[in-house]
């Protein structure tokens, strides 16, 4: 597997560019709601991927609202053509591989530490923000599954609406799991589904 750069510096200057220049000119407004989040545990942060920007959403709202170190999961092909990627933090998997024990129990690793968060986008792939179900990889179930140390799971279901605006806007739908030893796995994909569905509701215009 390929591990991140040590370059935390790199993605907080990337926040700063994120909050006060790149966001405000590519969108109207980025929000998202506000839930507690403990300061002893890490973040295992589920996403649905949706776009080319999901990695930097993921940066901005970990170094806005969660305050700790980020990485993200990504595909190994992806960090092998883009090799920048790991200075944001990311490191990579190799689907339907022995490596991708490995990068589960790298994961596992990280989150052992209440100073990281991980990004991880379930699905494994891109796909449209209107589907109706989030599938989730037996990878990810396996990840949370083995962590037993203190983690909060939080899923974000982003939407982008652009209604009057020349640019959209993005809002991030979050929903706190628990800790890994309160998720019921078996359950996990429908609650996921359940509420990204709830978050497209909340999208429409009545």
């Amino acid at each position: 597997m390929i591990k991140e750069a040590k370059s935390e510096w790199i993605r907080k200057v990337v926040y700063q560019l994120e909050s006060k220049v790149i966001f405000p000119l590519r969108f109207k407004k980025v929000s998202y709601n506000h839930i507690s989040i403990p300061k002893d545990h890490s973040i295992l942060l589920l996403q649905n991927h949706i776009s080319w920007w999901d990695g930097f959403w993921g940066n901005y709202l970990n170094y806005d609202l969660f305050k700790r170190r980020y990485h993200v999961m990504t595909l190994e092909d992806q960090i092998a053509k883009n090799p920048f990627l790991r200075h944001l933090g990311g490191f990579s998997v190799r689907k339907n591989s022995r490596q991708a024990l490995e990068s589960i129990q790298y994961t596992k690793e990280l989150l052992d530490d209440p100073k990281n968060t991980v990004l991880i986008f379930p699905q494994g792939r891109l796909q449209s923000m209107h589907v109706n179900e989030i599938h989730i990889e037996q990878g990810v179930m396996k990840l949370i599954e083995k962590i037993d140390t203190p983690c909060q799971v939080i899923y974000n279901a982003v939407t982008i609406d652009y209604l009057e605006s020349f640019k959209p806007t993005v809002t991030f739908h979050l929903l706190d799991l628990g800790t890994p030893g309160a998720i019921d796995t078996k359950s996990l994909q429908q609650t996921i589904t359940s509420h990204h569905i709830l978050a497209m509701k909340s999208a429409i215009r009545k």
